[in-house]
C-alpha cells in the first residue's frame, strides 16, 4: 500500500517524528513485511519523501514494554560502537515508542541472508558466508570483552537439566530416544573443549539469517540485550541456522555441522576466533541440540516452517551425531 504515514499512524508518527527531527507530512508508506503467527504480531514499513527513506517497525504482539526498551537500549548501544566500515553497517535508531512498541530506524537496503543462500549455488553461498562472518566479526570487535579460558561445564550442566525435565516426564522432545543418544554423543566431546582460551564480547543475542541483510554493505538487525559472553554463541546460533535450513546435507563430513566449505568461507570473513576455537565447536553442537528441544515434540502442534525446520534439523542430526 502507498497511503499517507499522518493518516495511518496518527499520532504514534507524530510523536516518533518529532523526536527524529523529522517532518510529519508528506511520507508515502509501503508495507515491507508482516508476522502473523500464534507468538508475534509484527509489521514493518518504508516510509519515503523526497527521496530519504526510513524504517518503521510497529510490534504489536507478545506486549513486552520491558523488552522492548531493553531492544532500543541494546540498539544504540551498538549505534556509539560499531565503526564505519564500507562492508558491514548497523541502521541508525531514530526514534521510538516503548507504549505501542514502535520504532524509527534508518533504511538498509538488502535481501536477507536466508534469501541470498536459498538462490546460491554452493561456490556463492560461500561469498555470502563470508560476507555475514566479516559483519560479526567487526561486530563483536566493536564491544570486545577479555581472553578467558572456556569453561563448557556450564553448558553440560544445562543439557543434564534438560534431560533430567525429560525423563520426568516435564519436557516433551520429539524422537526423545534418539535425542538421549544424541545427547550422549555430546558428552562423550567434552574432553575436546576443556582447557581452552576463547574471547568474549558483547553478543548480538538472537543473530539469525534474516537479521543480516546483504546489499552493498552487510546490515546486522534487532539486537538483544546480551552482556559478554564467548563469541561461540552468536556464531552456533547463526550457523546452524543455515546448516538446517540452507546446506547440502550430503555435503557434511561426519560428525561435522556444516560442509567444510562453507565453514571455512565464514571464517575468512570471521578472523577474531578460528574455526578450531572451543567455543565455536561445542556451541555448534550444543545449539543442534537446543533447536531440538525448542521445537514442539508433538507433529500436530507444529506450524508448517516449525516441521519444516524439524525435518531438516533431524536430517542434520544424522549427519552432527551419527544417531
Amino acid at each position: 500500500m502507498r497511503q499517507d504515514a499522518l493518516k495511518i499512524f496518527g499520532s504514534v508518527w507524530s510523536r516518533l517524528a518529532e523526536e527524529a527531527g523529522l517532518e510529519t507530512e508528506g511520507w508515502s508508506v509501503r508495507r515491507l513485511s508482516a508476522r502473523e503467527d500464534a507468538r508475534v504480531s509484527r509489521d514493518l514499513f518504508r516510509l519515503s519523501r523526497g527521496g530519504h527513506d526510513i524504517v518503521l517497525k510497529q510490534q504489536m504482539r507478545p506486549r513486552d514494554p520491558e523488552g522492548f526498551m531493553a531492544a532500543m537500549a541494546a540498539h544504540l548501544d551498538v549505534n556509539a560502537h560499531f565503526p564505519d566500515d564500507p562492508m558491514a553497517a548497523v541502521p541508525t535508531l531514530l526514534a521510538a515508542d516503548t507504549e505501542t512498541q514502535t520504532c524509527l530506524m534508518s533504511f538498509a537496503e538488502g535481501r536477507t541472508l536466508s534469501d541470498c543462500l536459498e538462490r546460491a549455488n554452493p561456490a556463492d553461498q560461500g561469498t555470502h558466508l563470508e560476507r555475514a562472518g566479516l559483519w560479526l566479526d567487526r561486530f563483536h570487535r566493536a564491544r570486545l570483552g577479555t581472553v578467558r579460558i572456556f569453561q563448557p561445564k556450564f553448558t553440560y550442566r544445562y543439557l543434564d537439566t534438560i534431560l533430567a525435565e525429560e525423563a520426568a516426564g516435564q519436557r516433551p522432545i520429539a524422537e526423545a530416544q534418539r535425542f538421549r543418544k544424541a545427547a550422549s554423543r555430546f558428552k562423550d566431546m567434552r574432553p575436546r573443549f576443556e582447557g581452552q582460551e576463547t574471547v568474549a564480547a558483547k553478543l548480538h543475542g538472537d543473530l539469525h539469517m534474516r537479521n543480516l541483510l546483504l546489499g552493498d554493505r552487510v546490515w546486522g538487525l534487532d539486537f538483544h540485550e546480551a552482556g559478554a559472553s564467548p563469541v561461540g554463541h552468536d556464531i552456533a546460533r547463526l550457523l546452524v541456522d543455515v546448516a538446517t535450513l540452507r546446506a547440502d546435507h550430503s555435503a557434511i563430513v561426519p560428525r561435522e555441522v556444516l560442509p567444510l566449505s562453507l565453514l571455512s568461507a565464514f571464517f575468512r570473513g570471521y578472523t577474531l576466533v578460528q574455526e578450531t576455537d572451543p567455543s565455536v565447536q561445542m556451541l555448534l553442537r550444543h545449539r543442534v541440540l537446543a533447536e531440538w528441544w525448542g521445537l514442539p515434540a508433538e507433529q500436530r502442534l507444529r506450524s508448517a516452517a516449525q516441521s519444516r525446520r524439524f525435518d531438516r534439523l533431524m536430517s542434520l542430526v544424522s549427519r552432527v551425531f551419527e544417531v
